[in-house]
């Protein structure tokens, strides 16, 4: 007595799956055309070259970072060192930041 493979047919539609021998499965697919492949969609990635658009301007005193978009009111600019102190809005917390990190757009 020949042994059978069964495996779990989940093309059908709806919330059931069918148990069925590994021989009607390939046939089946024989039958509708090429194997079903599923394609992989590549995710999107962010131009890093080019800087972010925002739409809105924002008011002045306020910057925005470059790698975030968070939205920080200017406290102060340290022009030798190369920082600003930013008071970020959403955190409530401030800190230092380097001045090439933050953007007027």
């Amino acid at each position: 007595m020949a042994r059978k493979t069964w495996v779990l047919d989940t093309d059908t539609k709806g919330t059931g799956a069918n148990m069925v021998p590994l021989e009607k499965k390939h046939a089946d697919k024989e039958r509708s055309g090429a194997s079903r492949r599923r394609r992989t969609v590549p995710a999107v990635q962010p131009d890093r070259g080019e800087p972010a658009k925002w739409s809105a301007a924002l008011p002045p005193g306020h910057v925005r970072k470059k790698t975030t978009g968070e939205i920080g009111k200017l406290q102060a600019i340290d022009p030798k060192a190369g920082t600003a102190t930013v008071l970020w809005l959403k955190r409530g917390a401030a800190s230092t930041v380097p001045i090439s990190a933050i953007s007027r757009r």
